[in-house]
């Protein structure tokens, strides 16, 4: 195929991409990137960073072929696409990415004076419908965002902005386009910092419920500390969303507190009014109730009841979980939350999967007393996780008793399956059931490295998972908050795609405690070691067991042999002090079949000329899970 190429410099002039160009990249749902006429990658947004790391296990870079690596098993086929789009500028839509779940369309991309500066190459996984931008998500949520006078910024579950309402900038300062690359703790005043992530985890531990932001001081692009306040709630559920949705308003431009809250109620009830997630309040003294339309209709009423208090919800509740679900009720008046799943019943008798998740308040003088919540329809998700077991029968047989820990979990992170090695390794077999959401484990325990330190939750091997990040061998200190256990856990995962081609996630634990103490105890025995060789008044040293590099010299054999550690550093010991390297290869390799150590007399010569016999003892032994040679040197000069 020929091809007029032009010089880097040139290519790289003609295909900057325009401050617009960058930002509906930026913003797009579906991963996209610009790709130049050299077919190199210019400019993508996080979706297709994560799209991309998916297919090929790494990640996107400016200047990387997408032939050679997003495209490397269909390369020629994918060249032609390529060119057609860039000749004849035609949309190509809907071709699927071989070996994979993934398809993609290709858009000329031109520069403001209309020269075609390459195409933009959108992945699209075969889940999203067709090859369009989500209608409700572009036509409904998008257009109030953009409407609002607030920043509004959509999060994902670690933090990093997929979509920012052009408003910003007002507010901030930033372009939507900066805002994108910030990290969003960083531009937080550091005793603004804590706060915001609790915050952000009680908005992750209830989706569908707007949750008071911390008022935080953040970095304006002036420079300086501007003070905001921020209402955040967890659409992450909500597949035309999929984020932490938050509102921000600078505190000096507000005109009150409860202006900025009704605004935002505003916009958030007009937001879900087109979601999946029904959102709900009873107060259980008066026994009013305040419900969005979704609430009602997940409970089978296309019309909006009347009356809804704490028993009427019981009564639509199935009669072999409505005991369960009263005294789960009846412990959050305690623990002041729930978090269940039960099966409702419809007036037309049909039974449907629910999951219930919200808060406990109670008012100081008990005149108010009430509960508040989210709920969904999870029928489909129960239906086809549990028809994935029941045709699965024999391997959920074998899971159940295998020796390792397996933990399933949707894309979502809901926790779908715990088998019974995982649910005994995090001791939980006097709970009624496993938590159902990864996020709850903050609950029970404490996270941290193998040196002690925190854990964040981007790190956590479910949410790398979630991220499509490598989990192999991934060891992590459990700390149990109640029962004052320290476990190490190895942790090692993949994904596979169910009937539905939806990702499915998988875990499985060993129990490394034992071997991780054990390891410990070595480390220390070293160290201890170590110690007390520097600390010897005679003369030893550690070489490697065959070519008889030193490692590690003390201070009496500096003094013996003439030459200081940094001299020896890297070359085999006494050669220095003009013993052939034959001889002492052959000395140090020795391995008798009897004996472990053995002895030799060779006479050497000091740094300064000096002659001198030196009878030296060697040892085999093991330092760091390494066979090593411990030296004594002996000076038998005039003896």
């Amino acid at each position: 195929m020929k091809r007029n190429r032009g010089t880097a410099t040139d290519a790289g002039k003609s295909t900057e991409p325009n401050e617009s160009i960058k930002t509906s990249i930026s913003n797009a749902y579906h991963g996209v990137a610009l790709i130049d006429k050299n077919y190199a990658i210019q400019k993508f947004n996080p979706r297709f960073e994560s799209c991309f790391a998916h297919i090929t296990g790494t990640a996107p870079r400016r200047g990387l072929s997408v032939i050679s690596s997003l495209f490397a098993k269909d390369q020629e086929t994918t060249c032609s696409l390529f060119e057609q789009a860039f000749n004849e500028q035609e949309v190509i839509s809907g071709v699927s990415i071989k070996d994979t779940y993934y398809s993609f369309r290709l858009e000329p991309a031109l520069d403001r004076k209309g020269n075609l500066i390459g195409a933009f190459l959108y992945l699209i996984f075969e889940n999203d419908a067709d090859d369009s931008e989500p209608a409700k998500f572009q036509m409904n949520f998008q257009a109030l965002l953009e409407a609002s006078g607030d920043a509004v910024i959509v999060l994902s579950p670690e933090g990093k902005p997929i979509y920012v309402s052009p408003s910003v900038e007002n507010i901030l300062g930033y372009t939507p386009e900066e805002t994108m690359l910030l990290d969003m703790y960083s531009s937080l005043h550091p005793d603004d910092v804590l706060g915001n992530q609790k915050v952000m985890e009680k908005a992750i531990l209830n989706p569908g419920i707007p949750i008071k932001g911390h008022r935080s001081r953040i970095i304006h692009k002036d420079g300086s500390y501007h003070v905001y306040d921020s209402t955040v709630v967890n659409l992450i559920n909500d597949p035309s969303i999929g984020g932490i949705v938050d509102n921000i308003k600078e505190v000096t431009e507000s005109a009150s507190p409860g202006e900025s809250d009704a605004q935002f109620a505003n916009l958030y009830l007009n937001a879900v009014e087109d979601s999946k997630i029904g959102v709900w309040e009873i107060d259980i003294v008066s026994g009013k109730s305040v419900r969005n339309r979704i609430h009602d209709q997940i409970f089978g009423y296309t019309e909006q009841l009347t009356q809804w208090d704490l028993p009427t919800l019981l009564q639509h509740i199935h009669a072999e979980d409505r005991s369960a679900a009263n005294e789960i009720f009846t412990i959050a008046k305690v623990e002041g939350s729930f978090d269940f799943e039960v099966r409702a019943v419809w007036p037309d008798k049909s039974v449907h999967w629910i999951a219930m998740k919200g808060t406990y308040v109670k008012g100081s003088q008990s005149q108010t007393e009430r509960f508040s919540g989210s709920v969904v329809d999870i029928t489909e998700r129960r239906t086809t996780f549990h028809a994935l077991l029941n045709s699965e029968s024999r391997l959920k047989g074998i899971t159940d008793h295998m020796s390792e820990g397996l933990i399933v979990a949707d894309k979502t992170g809901r926790l779908l399956y715990w088998n019974a090695a995982a649910v005994k390794m995090h001791d939980f077999m006097s709970l009624q059931s496993p938590p159902k959401n990864f996020t709850e484990l903050l609950k029970h325990f404490k996270f941290e490295q193998l040196n002690g330190r925190p854990l964040p939750i981007s790190k956590w091997p479910l949410t790398r998972l979630l991220n499509n990040e490598k989990v192999d061998g991934v060891d992590v200190r459990i700390k149990s908050i109640k029962k004052n256990w320290v476990k190490v856990l190895r942790y090692n995962g993949g994904s596979f795609a169910d009937n539905h081609g939806s990702l499915v996630y998988f875990l499985t634990i060993s129990d490394k405690t034992e071997i991780s103490n054990i390891k410990k105890h070595l480390r220390d025995s070293e160290e201890r070691f170590l110690d007390a060789f520097h600390a010897s008044p005679v003369a030893l040293c550690i070489t490697s067991s065959k070519d008889a590099i030193c490692l590690e010299i003390n201070k009496s054999a500096e003094e013996l042999l003439g030459y200081s550690y940094e001299e020896y550093t890297g070359k085999p010991i006494l050669t220095l002090n003009g013993v052939p390297l034959g001889e002492m290869k052959k000395i140090f390799s020795r391995n008798s079949k009897h004996s472990k150590s053995w002895e030799s007399k060779l006479s050497i010569s000091t740094k300064r000329g000096q002659k001198r016999l030196i009878l030296f003892s060697v040892e085999q032994v093991t330092l760091n899970g390494e066979e090593c040679r411990l030296t004594v040197f002996v000076d038998t000069t005039g003896r």
